[in-house]
């Protein structure tokens, strides 16, 4: 940036975002600095939306069918910008972006110049010594606005390898804070050793998973199977049904909860594990513990702590014959035994039971997911670190394998997420009924697992993929590759056999190089005008659920659309040449065709101008309302004026 040729106000401007930046890192810590760094947030607030076509020939799903999902080909930070009524919406940010291996890759560096470039921008070689501040560049105001389209209890899960984890993290601790960071999950991409490292194999990647405000941020379990209700038994015939041994030590210490407990059994006084405490209340241990035919009271044994539970009028290190037959009588009944045992022949530590019935709705995630379960009790809240093998996350040759089988082989793509990483993720931090985003959406991982797990759950997820690459012949990955995967996962038409299809379909819209403002609107004919308003409307009181199904085309003068509440949609828009005025002879023929087809008595009517009004009527003025629901704003937009970057 040439500081010299800017104006008076854009480097107070500047200054201004730098006094920001020193704030900030005054709370978080630290701010990564490389160079070529410009504040994301200032990059942006210069992004305008842009103009769309959607492609019915590439979409798939009848009109209700197509509506619930979107695939875009075009830059993807513009697509997000452009995608504002989901700002603030999206449930689940899961993506796979472009990593700095080593080879060429491409990034748009023009943000000093024109941040609305669409270009995809030029190659950086592997040699290039800036490779990775670069790479920073690229990344940095695409995080800030996947964060700008998380709901508050949103979550964004990013993959990465070792190249750029480092540099990704502190980005990822900058932009979303490190307070919000939910874990960093480790995963075998490949079981077998590979020669691609003199020192050591290269066998795990990395997701870095961070929550938009952690305090509101809800991670579900996972769905049980019977491989995991495998350690559960009955051995005394409990009438809670199945049960398996749980941990009685809390993580966490009290000092009122380290205490000893004596077996019935062998007088043994017990502590709890490590530096922990007991985790129920004592009172209930108590009543616990006198289910096993002896009567326990509190007692000072000497040892430092609380009072013990000890047996009544026995000494540490023994009880008599008369209290140990009559545990060892309960034990041996044939009848449940009490919620806190000792073990199946009575020689072990004090434990609990931990039934299925309670925990058979779902399995949580656990610092180390392998073939093992454990209890409730040894769950940790903070997962931390955690670690995937390949049994539980899959491999990439499996997204591999996975992705030719669909679409055949040839498609040129030698690393791909498999689908099962990608559903115990969106299991774990996307409602049954939420947003799905990815903006490198590659071959379709993310909008594939979010329908199959949808027909296997019997969930609503819906997701939106953007993809802006294209192959050495110069076609679009987004339709060639994304969305004919999709295409096919639904139809069931894989390349390899036939499948059983998947419910579900997608809009698919190509963005354009026009900048959204009031001419670029006013200019466009009336199936275009349709287009930009199914994408663009959105109800104030739930901007995610108030997509329109669009009625086919031809079949009205003014109706094109209706809503989940069956009212109608109406456009008093023939050409940019042709009056658009709502009049009470346009009503007329409106509530006409509001009635013909059924539909509930209130019109939402967009025209330029409305010299007829009515209680009934929503009425959305061209360009003005579109223009808002889209998230244009002339004053706050740089590159609205002929000024660019120097425009005030």
């Amino acid at each position: 940036m040439n500081y010299e040729e800017l104006p008076r106000s854009a480097l107070i401007k500047l200054l201004q975002d730098q006094d920001e930046e020193r704030v900030q890192a005054g709370k978080d810590g630290i701010v990564l600095n490389y160079a070529g760094r410009a504040a994301p947030w200032q990059i942006v607030r210069q992004i305008k939306p842009r103009m769309f076509e959607f492609n019915k020939r590439a979409s798939v799903g009848n009109t209700e069918e197509e509506v619930a999902n979107e695939i875009w080909d075009g830059e993807n930070l513009s697509t997000m910008v452009t995608l504002y009524k989901f700002r603030g919406q999206v449930d689940l940010v899961l993506t796979d972006p472009p990593y700095n291996t080593g080879e060429d890759f491409r990034y748009n560096d023009k943000w000093d110049k024109d941040p609305n470039d669409p270009d995809m921008g030029d190659l950086v070689a592997k040699d290039d010594g800036s490779r990775h501040s670069k790479w920073l560049r690229f990344m940095t105001p695409r995080l800030w606005m996947m964060r700008e389209m998380l709901k508050p209890g949103g979550v964004i899960a990013i993959c990465i390898d070792h190249r750029e984890l480092y540099r990704l993290g502190m980005l990822m601790d900058e932009i979303f804070h490190e307070e919000n960071r939910i874990a960093i999950l480790n995963w075998q991409k490949s079981a077998a050793a590979r020669p691609d490292n003199k020192h050591v194999s290269t066998s795990t990647e990395y997701v870095l998973v961070y929550g938009k405000d952690i305090t509101r941020v809800k991670t579900m379990s996972l769905e049980r199977s019977e491989q995991d209700n495998r350690r559960y038994a009955n051995f005394d015939n409990d009438l809670n049904g199945l049960w398996r041994e749980g941990n009685l030590t809390a993580k966490s210490y009290s000092a009122k909860d380290d205490y000893g407990i004596q077996s019935p059994f062998t007088g043994e006084v017990h502590y709890p594990a490590g530096h922990g405490a007991w985790r129920h209340p004592k009172k209930n241990i108590l009543n616990w513990l006198c289910e096993w035919g002896a009567k326990f009271e509190e007692r000072d044994i000497g040892d430092g702590r609380s009072k013990a539970l000890m047996v009544k009028s026995q000494e540490t290190g023994r009880v008599d014959s008369a209290v140990k037959a009559a545990a060892e009588s309960i034990l041996n009944s044939g009848n449940p035994w009490p919620f806190v045992w000792f073990g199946r022949d009575g020689s072990g530590r004090p434990r609990v039971k931990t039934y299925l019935e309670k925990i058979k709705r779902g399995k949580v995630p656990v610092t180390y997911w392998s073939d093992q379960d454990l209890s409730s009790e040894e769950i940790y809240d903070d997962l931390g670190a955690m670690s995937w093998d390949y049994k539980e996350s899959g491999r990439s040759a499996d997204g591999v394998s996975e992705l030719t089988s669909i679409v055949g082989p040839g498609h040129g793509f030698t690393t791909v997420k498999p689908m099962k990483l990608f559903s115990k993720i969106i299991e774990l931090w996307c409602k049954r009924d939420g947003i799905v985003l990815d903006p490198f959406a590659g071959s379709g991982t993310t909008g594939h697992a979010v329908l199959n797990l949808n027909q296997t759950t019997n969930a609503e997820r819906r997701f939106i993929l953007i993809e802006q690459g294209n192959d050495e012949k110069g076609d679009h990955y987004a339709k060639t590759l994304t969305a004919d995967r999709i295409k096919k996962a639904i139809s069931g038409k894989w390349k390899s056999s036939a499948r059983d299809p998947l419910n579900g379909g997608f809009r698919f819209f190509n963005l354009k190089r026009e900048k959204v403002d009031a001419n670029a609107v006013n200019a466009l004919a009336r199936e275009e005008m349709m287009d930009l308003l199914l994408v663009s409307y959105w109800d104030r009181n739930d901007r995610a659920k108030s997509y329109l199904r669009r009625l086919p085309a031809g079949e009205h003068k003014h109706l094109f659309a209706v809503n989940s509440r069956n009212e109608g949609f109406f456009l008093v828009w023939s050409s940019p040449d042709e009056p658009s005025q709502l009049t009470r002879s346009v009503f007329k023929e409106i509530v006409k065709e509001g009635r013909t087809n059924g539909l509930v008595e209130r019109y939402h009517i967009y025209a330029a101008l409305a010299p007829y009004t009515g209680n009934d009527i929503e009425f959305y003025q061209i360009p003005d309302k579109v223009l808002e629901h889209i998230g244009f704003n002339a004053r706050a937009d740089a590159f609205n004026n002929d000024g660019g970057m120097d425009a005030n």
